[in-house]
């Protein structure tokens, strides 16, 4: 076996070990709660603090890969997340779960920041895709299976088996990434850490993600969301103001110059935004609109992730030959007919109706990621692809948690407004309230209709500036 497709294995194993962290722990809530006789408002926290904690320090972590080697700071992130692992497994309080998540936050941006780097530095440059969206297979394949491997664990054994079954797992990641990975060249010109775009980067990032997740139960302009969220943006443009001054910036200003990174750096956010009323409403419309069961309903939603796996590899391939910005631009487009048609979800869709809607998105989001994720990792050089990488994480998951927080609140409003409108009409309030949710849906998906078309739009716009030369990109 080739090298470069060792590295990837053991880059996707880890990989898959952060996603499923994600979706692992989620179904534990219940039980958590019951054992640590804690609120679930508290017992949130567990997830919260570590999605705050690996989104605020993914740039910084991206910035020290290139100047210190990404393979220790991918080794010291597997080593760092597994040992979060067995601290999460003793823990003895909620208090004590919620820090060690924390600390395993700091390891998955360690690894996550360094991982897409890692890999386009093992291919070469024609190849980049392909290795990309093999990636994305064990992305998607650890959100699939973290539900599934959670549940059995928490039927069969205890809350604590859902962490240290996983140790052994970190510990192969570990010594595959001590044999199989590069040794780290040593580059010139590396100069000190920028301090003030550190604090000013990780502290905004940080506090405008935690302002905006609280959007849907406090309301936008409650003092838990707009201070919070706002002083995070202020931070954010100190960032980019001191970064424009900075000898040795955390990401820099000259990338946006540009066009082609600006504008996939800018479809890539804008896609994650548009993909969370996919991601929370649905659920509610499948479980409490047509009375699916959570199984059935997981396993319908399931089909969009599978054929993510199967179109990430063939897409990346495919890209390569044939140009990137087509392929990212045709992966949107078809994000954007998947959600023009969840317009006309209702009460009477079926399984057969709702699936091939599904398995577009997935088509969509497969086509897309790689494509897009190449056109970013070829746009900068190799001392810089650790900033890179660190960008595409950041950016998808502050685009997911501003997506999340617009469509929870409005999708919260808009599903009042219809089932108030319906009472007043003389519907019967079981039949309202159901009827809403597909509704409120629709509203919801519309928006993302609108996001999709921009991102298409940006897809395609450097082909605009730059002609056919962008063709072999």
């Amino acid at each position: 076996m080739q090298n470069k497709w060792k590295i990837l294995i053991t880059v996707a194993v880890t990989t898959m070990m952060a996603t499923m962290d994600a979706s692992i722990i989620n179904i534990a809530f219940p039980v958590l709660a019951r054992v640590f006789e804690a609120d679930v408002s508290v017992v949130m926290w567990v997830t919260v603090l570590f999605i705050l904690v690996s989104t605020s320090s993914m740039l910084i972590i991206g910035k020290i890969g290139d100047m210190v080697g990404r393979k220790r700071i991918f080794l010291a992130g597997i080593g760092v997340f597994t040992l979060g692992l067995l601290a999460c497994a003793l823990a003895g309080s909620i208090g004590q779960l919620i820090f060690f998540r924390a600390l395993q936050g700091v390891g998955a941006a360690m690894t996550i920041s360094c991982g897409a780097a890692i890999v386009t530095e093992a291919f070469p440059p024609h190849e980049v895709g392909k290795g990309l969206g093999s990636l994305g297979v064990f992305v998607s394949l650890g959100f699939i299976a973290g539900p599934i491997v959670g549940g059995l664990l928490l039927d069969f054994l205890d809350w604590r088996s859902i962490f240290y079954v996983r140790i052994p797992l970190g510990i192969a990641a570990f010594l595959m990434a001590v044999v199989f990975l590069e040794k780290d060249q040593a580059w010139h010109g590396r100069s000190r850490l920028d301090i003030l775009g550190t604090i000013t980067s990780s502290a905004g990032i940080f506090l405008f993600v935690f302002g905006i997740s609280g959007m849907r139960d406090h309301g936008a302009a409650s003092f838990r969301v707009l201070p919070v969220a706002g002083l995070g943006l202020v931070l954010i443009a100190a960032f980019v103001f001191l970064e424009r001054r900075a000898q040795n910036p955390i990401v820099d200003p000259g990338l946006f110059k540009d066009k082609v990174f600006s504008s996939a750096i800018g479809g890539l956010f804008l896609h994650f935004v548009a993909a969370p009323p996919y991601m929370l409403v649905i659920p509610f419309y499948l479980m409490l609109s047509l009375h699916m069961r959570a199984s059935e309903a997981g396993m319908l939603m399931a089909a969009t992730s599978v054929t993510t796996m199967v179109f990430g590899p063939v897409s990346g391939w495919l890209s390569d030959r044939f140009g990137r910005v087509w392929f990212a631009a045709i992966g949107a487009a078809a994000a954007t007919l998947s959600f023009l048609f969840m317009l006309g979800f209702d009460l009477q869709s079926t399984v057969g109706s709702i699936a091939p809607v599904f398995v577009l998105l997935g088509v969509g989001a497969g086509t897309f990621q790689p494509a897009n994720n190449s056109i970013i990792m070829g746009a900068v050089g190799r001392e810089q692809l650790g900033t890179a990488s660190a960008l595409i994480a950041t950016q998808r998951q502050v685009g997911i948690a501003v997506g999340m927080a617009l469509t929870g609140t409005l999708y919260s409003a808009w599903n009042d407004g219809h089932r108030e409108e319906l009472l007043s009409q003389g519907v019967d309030g079981i039949y309202a309230s159901k009827a809403a949710i597909p509704m409120a849906l629709h509203d919801v998906a519309l928006i993302s209709v609108f996001i999709n078309v921009l991102v298409v739009v940006l897809c395609l716009l450097p082909l605009w500036k730059k002609g056919k030369k962008l063709l072999q990109t």
